[in-house]
């Protein structure tokens, strides 16, 4: 009977023979399995969410095909999707299998079936959002992060009665003879686009990439807009500069979250600055912010200065003498990176000391840095003019690993661009790990020497130079103050 499409909500009935009767009944009975299935989604066994998606789906395309077969253009059904969406997202049971079973089976090979997923979720989120619903429960999106980085992340909850599905009307999106699609949220913010309908020469909106552009861009945009919990947050922000980004319709839109994260401080500050870079760097960003570099300054060109790289890169190399590890090892690749990327700044690795001639060959020292700290413009901070001291430094520090890592800059630049995902998960707990984890081929030194006593008397301390009482005095006082921390 689905195949038949006597299943489908019709006109209403005037004769109330029995066939008719047995027909609205059975309409009633599916929309009855339908809504059971789309229950099942958020049952707690795995094993039934699974089984009741695979018979969602299927009546899916039994109803798609009917509704093609009957019209003579394609249509898709959007109007049952929709229900098994909410199913999807309205569900505080959403488990690994039933997201496995989705992903591989259905999202990864049919893309018009994600096309309409990223709609329907964003529509979906939105309301949720304007309702002020997602705060009163967390759902499936927190869950969905925690388990894996996946591109697909749509979910979150949304509070409303599956079941109430008797009065909704089967008015699906429709695929014309020609290809193209009757959407009404499209067509109605661009009038052009619905008086091109019928046009035979146009490509079919859901074969057009920018179309998928579009509906993950909504989708996403709608997302960030919900509160999340700070491993949420940074998850996104590891995937923000090869999943999301690339993909957006506009990612400058993403500008305002992207501050809002290098405003909260922390981790997420030095995980909010890949992305930042990549819109001011690759997309155009015209407005530098403040809070980056202490300064406004607008730079509506698609090339940058060198004074401003070299501003950023010099802020970034004199902030990771204050940094913990796990922070320098993040902002070492990134500073590798950038000056791979603009060679010009390349005079920031090795710039020798100028002999002064009026002081007789006075060779600078490091104390004349000409680089201003405190500058807020950065085409001011004279950055260029100096040299990255701080990465010398940095080859001396006291954890190896930070100090290997440093030493990169005293070889050829022979190696491609770090990648920066391989360096954001590390923490305190990864590197003392790593170090303890280590076999030492022999036994450590305690000390250079081999000192003969704990605290040396004067008598075994050489003197180039005469010692007074008084100074022998003060020291046998300094000497006794160190024993009586030994005493008992």
């Amino acid at each position: 009977m689905t195949d038949e499409g006597e299943l489908q909500k019709s006109k209403e009935i005037v004769d109330q023979n029995a066939e008719t009767v047995c027909l609205r009944d059975d309409r009633e009975n599916y929309i009855h399995y339908v809504n059971k299935l789309c229950l099942f989604l958020s049952h707690e066994e795995p094993s039934l969410q699974v089984s009741s998606l695979n018979i969602l789906l299927e009546l899916l395309k039994t109803e798609s095909i009917h509704l093609t077969t009957s019209s003579g253009t394609y249509h898709f059904s959007n109007n049952h999707f929709y229900r098994v969406v909410e199913g999807l997202i309205d569900n505080e049971n959403f488990s690994e299998h039933l997201q496995t079973e989705f992903i591989e089976k259905y999202w990864n090979k049919y893309d018009d079936l994600r096309f309409y997923f990223l709609k329907n979720a964003a529509k979906i989120i939105n309301l949720a959002t304007n309702s002020g619903k997602p705060k009163d429960r967390s759902g499936p999106i927190s869950k969905t992060f925690e388990k894996d980085e996946e591109e697909f992340d749509d979910d979150v909850g949304y509070e409303d009665d599956v079941a109430h599905e008797d009065n909704v009307s089967y008015e699906d999106d429709v695929v014309y003879e020609d290809g193209s699609v009757y959407e009404d949220d499209m067509d109605d913010k661009n009038p052009s686009i619905k008086n091109s309908t019928n046009s035979k020469d146009k490509i079919p909106h859901i074969l057009q990439l920018s179309s998928h552009h579009r509906v993950f861009s909504d989708c996403w945009l709608a997302l960030l807009k919900l509160p999340m919990k700070q491993e949420s947050y940074k998850k996104i922000l590891l995937i923000m500069h090869n999943k999301i980004i690339p993909h957006m319709l506009q990612p400058t839109m993403l500008m305002d979250y992207l501050t809002e994260a290098y405003n909260a401080g922390g981790v997420i500050s030095l995980l909010a600055l890949n992305g930042l870079f990549i819109l001011i760097n690759e997309h155009n960003l015209y407005l530098y912010y403040q809070q980056i570099n202490n300064t406004q300054y607008t730079y509506p060109y698609s090339h940058l200065p060198v004074q401003l790289v070299a501003s950023f890169i010099k802020r970034m190399s004199r902030l990771s003498l204050t940094s913990p590890p796990h922070g320098i090892v993040i902002l070492i690749p990134l500073i590798y990176n950038l000056i791979r990327r603009h060679p010009s700044c390349m005079v920031l690795i090795h710039r020798p000391y100028e002999i002064n001639s009026k002081d007789g060959g006075h060779i600078n020292s490091i104390s004349e840095d000409p680089y201003i700290f405190d500058e807020p413009d950065p085409m001011k901070s004279n950055a260029i003019a100096s040299s990255l001291w701080e990465l010398k430094t940095l080859q001396n520090h006291y954890l190896p690993n930070v100090a290997t890592l440093a030493k990169i800059f005293q070889d050829k630049f022979n190696k491609p661009s770090y990648n920066l995902e391989d360096f954001l998960d590390r923490t305190y707990v990864t590197l003392f790990e790593a170090e303890i984890s280590k076999k030492p081929k022999k036994v450590p030194a305690l000390a250079f020497e081999k000192p003969k006593f704990v605290f040396p008397v004067c008598e075994n301390i050489d003197h180039t130079e005469p010692v007074d009482a008084e100074e022998k005095e003060l020291r046998n006082a300094s000497i006794m103050r160190g024993w009586e921390i030994f005493r008992f």
